[in-house]
């Protein structure tokens, strides 16, 4: 299956393009610019680099949040509006899930024994996670808005961790500096490692549409924000 893969749901965006999960190329940007204005082109591309037209592919796969309102929003109605001018079907991805099968462990603790939390700054002391085994990415703790230090409780009450199965905790992305003073502020004794320059790359993004995505109709995909904006905060205050 070819698919290609995009992300715009955080402050870079990405595309690229990988058939049965092998890559075959990609592009990831960090251009101050915003995606509306860098995301199309990029993608036109990576297509000629790849050599293939839209009709070539079996699908597109594109992260759906959480993360940043307008980028998702952006990327959704683009990859959109390609699959439906194409005919093709889409894979929804979780930008966390994303996110964390773009982390390599590089610790001399195996994958087996820790724990890596995906996690996407949300502002206000909040952040966008997930908690999961590093092994297998099964869920300890499902992707929400969380509290950072309510997000620290959550995390030293999980049986793998209080019990020493996952006695190292992998926290990744633009959420790990929150992260680290919640631990702090915690003073938790638990041997964590920061990785707060992770980001989403198109092999993440393929991996997770490859693990066990479903192709779906393009006018079916929706964002999952996994929160209010803060428009909706601000009025509902």
């Amino acid at each position: 299956m070819k698919l290609l893969v995009c992300d715009t749901s955080n402050s870079n965006c990405s595309a690229g393009v990988f058939e049965d999960g092998k890559e075959i190329c990609y592009e990831l940007s960090f251009e101050t610019l915003t995606h509306s204005e860098t995301f199309m082109p990029l993608v036109h591309r990576v297509m000629t680099k790849a050599g293939i037209k839209h009709e070539d592919l079996d699908g597109y796969a594109v992260t759906v949040g959480p993360g940043s309102f307008t980028g998702i929003r952006i990327g959704l109605a683009a990859v959109k509006g390609m699959a439906l001018a194409a005919g093709k079907k889409c894979i929804a991805v979780s930008s966390t899930e994303a996110l964390a099968r773009s982390c390599e462990n590089a610790t001399m603790t195996p994958k087996s024994e820790t724990l890596i939390v995906p996690a996407i700054d949300a502002r206000n002391n909040r952040v966008f996670a997930q908690a999961a085994e590093d092994d297998t990415l099964k869920a300890l703790l499902p992707e929400d808005a969380y509290d950072a230090d309510a997000l620290v409780a959550k995390i030293e009450k999980i049986p793998e961790v209080i019990y020493g199965a996952r006695h190292q905790i992998l926290v990744v992305g633009s959420g790990a500096t929150v992260m680290k003073k919640a631990f702090e502020k915690a003073s938790s004794k638990l041997n964590i490692y920061y990785a707060p320059g992770a980001a989403i790359m198109p092999k993440g993004v393929a991996l997770a549409a490859f693990a066990g995505g479903e192709l779906t109709d393009a006018r079916d995909i929706k964002a999952s924000y996994c929160a209010v904006s803060q428009a909706e905060r601000l009025k509902k205050a």
